[in-house]
């Protein structure tokens, strides 16, 4: 009997878990293969929300994620295939999981393959940002979005015969989802909220203050200029208008209490709730069920024009490269670089309903058709020999 092929799986990055998951899934329905999923810090969390059955690095008598701990992990499961999520070392001593297990990958001689989640931070995801060594980490092969970061990553020496374009399987439902969400789905959204307004902004964080020297801004400099925006409109619109604060699951406890405090602060203030920051609530229902979307950079800005949903990315002072640039600069959605303009951009997004409605159809020539999943699982497959 035929020993049965088998693909070891992990991500540390919520992002990078979100690329993975539907090929997992899909790879368990076909049988072809086993798939021995390694959940990891915030991708544990994911795995377990997509009910995907998962081992941690402890069932293995591992502590960490070093290289030597990634060889040994090989030799436990011993798989056909690493199939990973992707990140980037924030810090240059940063160990990350996604590199090291490629690494030791690459060194045994198993073929790995990474699913790329995002437009930028290209060859930092697969560079030692430590030892300046460029693609360090680069795997057999690299699952991207499309023609446009098969370009940018051209331009940054990325090997062609190392690329292929399938789309990122997190976006392949999405327009369905937006299609079929209810207006009974959305008052149950709403009621979770608990926000006794008639117009909802949903703001998607995801610059912490640690990167505010970077950036230009973090967070609370977003949600306080969102604020202060509805506070000086017309009083219909101000009494109308609450905000909706989602902290990005990697924001550092220290951030996310000086963004509650601030919160807690406004809301006792004005004597009413302007503001509700929420933790339990899927970010795609958010974006569905509240009128505007805003965000610096964040993963949510593709998926609210995805879903049909008005979008704007707010980024004053900006320091650094605009990383929703495949948008923004595209003019598919709006963007600010100076508190003015965000303004300026809140303030009609706000008052006009129209505007709303232009922002969806400006952005409708950006669409998936719905088969990276399946492009992924081919490739999969493909590399597997199966």
């Amino acid at each position: 009997m035929l020993k049965q092929l088998k693909i070891l799986t992990t991500s540390w990055h919520p992002g990078g878990i979100n690329a993975i998951i539907p090929v997992i899934k899909r790879i368990r329905q076909d049988s072809l293969t086993n798939v021995i999923a390694i959940g990891h810090e915030f991708s544990e969390k994911s795995l377990l929300n997509a009910g995907i059955n998962y081992n941690r690095l402890q069932n293995y008598s591992l502590q960490d994620v070093s290289i030597g701990s990634m060889q040994s992990l090989l030799q436990q499961t011993n798989p056909n295939l690493v199939l990973t999520g992707t990140s980037i070392q924030e810090k240059p001593e940063d160990v990350v999981i996604e590199q090291t297990i490629t690494l030791a990958a690459n060194e045994s001689g198993i073929p790995s393959l990474s699913v790329l989640d995002f437009w930028g931070n290209y060859y930092q995801r697969f560079s030692d940002l430590y030892t300046k060594e460029k693609f360090r980490f680069l795997p057999t092969k690299v699952a991207i979005m499309d023609q446009y970061a098969e370009k940018e990553m051209l331009d940054e020496g990325f090997p062609k015969e190392r690329l292929r374009i399938t789309g990122n399987p997190h976006f392949d439902d999405l327009e369905e989802k937006a299609n079929s969400f209810t207006s009974e789905q959305k008052e149950e959204i709403l009621a979770q909220i608990k926000l006794n307004k008639k117009l909802l902004i949903f703001y998607a964080a995801n610059v912490w203050k640690d990167y505010a020297g970077e950036y230009g801004f973090w967070d609370l400099d977003n949600i306080s200029l969102i604020n202060e925006t509805i506070n000086n409109l017309q009083p219909s619109y101000k009494q109308r208008t609450g905000l909706v604060v989602k902290l990005h699951p990697r924001t550092p406890q220290q951030a996310s209490e000086e963004i509650k405090r601030y919160i807690d602060t406004n809301n006792h203030v004005t004597k009413e709730e302007r503001i509700r920051l929420v933790t339990d609530i899927h970010p795609q229902n958010l974006v569905l069920a509240c009128d505007l979307t805003l965000t610096p950079n964040s993963t949510l800005g593709f998926e609210a024009v995805y879903m049909h949903k008005p979008c704007i990315s707010i980024q004053p002072g900006l320091k650094t490269k605009d990383y929703l640039a495949i948008l923004t600069q595209n003019k598919l959605i709006p963007v600010g670089y100076t508190p003015d303009d965000c303004i300026n951009l809140v303030q009609r997004a706000v008052t006009d309903e129209n505007y709303r409605r232009d922002l969806v159809n400006q952005s409708s020539s950006f669409r998936t058709d719905g088969k990276a999943t399946q492009r992924v699982t081919d490739l999969v497959y493909e590399m597997m020999g199966i």
